[in-house]
């Protein structure tokens, strides 16, 4: 059966997995315009979206912080409809910076007040480091389709991959090194005691 932290794990993984990808494709588009930054883009805080969706109705947090998720979801929402519509550098970086803020603040706010999930420091501290990064995003100004595109690019590489962590992926590394190494170390001792 699966748990409430188990779901809340599977969620981040998936969002980290979907931003990791996304931010490579960001970095390593050709011809990057406009257009393509908002259609990525959009597809990004969509994701968020969905995921604080998920967290409204999934997490075991009180009311009041789940209708504060609920209401997160709905901004997010409505920025990614603003983004996928387009605009002017300056307006992308700032709905994006905005987005990628609240997305932070409700993962922190989630595992602080989430006792189910594991690793919570993980995931306050993946939530700190999406604010960051969003609201870096906001106080630069980009001159270039190039630069916002490197800059977010990687923001979403680097939240991507601390989502995987903090969703189990690094839990699971851990055990499998762990276990190897107890493997690798377990015929030496049983060499040395029939000796």
């Amino acid at each position: 059966m699966t748990t409430g932290a188990d779901r809340t794990d599977i969620a981040t993984l998936v969002a980290g997995g979907c931003s990791f990808v996304l931010g490579v494709a960001l970095l390593l588009w050709p011809g990057r315009d406009e257009s393509t930054l908002a259609v990525l883009f959009g597809i990004s805080l969509l994701l968020s979206t969905a995921v604080q969706l998920y967290l409204t109705f999934m997490a075991r947090i009180a009311f009041v912080l789940r209708v504060l998720v609920l209401v997160s979801a709905g901004l997010t929402g409505i920025l990614a409809g603003l983004v996928f519509q387009g605009g002017n550098i300056e307006l992308l970086a700032l709905w994006i910076g905005i987005g990628w803020s609240v997305r932070g603040i409700v993962h922190a706010l989630v595992a602080v007040s989430d006792d189910s999930v594991d690793d919570g420091w993980a995931h306050e501290l993946c939530g700190l480091a999406t604010m960051a990064i969003g609201i870096a995003i906001i106080a630069i100004t980009f001159q270039t389709v190039t630069g916002l595109a490197t800059m977010a690019g990687s923001g979403l590489v680097v939240i991507g991959v601390m989502e995987l962590l903090a969703g189990g992926l690094g839990r699971a590394a851990l055990a499998a090194a762990r276990g190897t190494a107890t493997q690798q170390h377990a015929p030496t001792v049983r060499a040395a005691t029939e000796r």
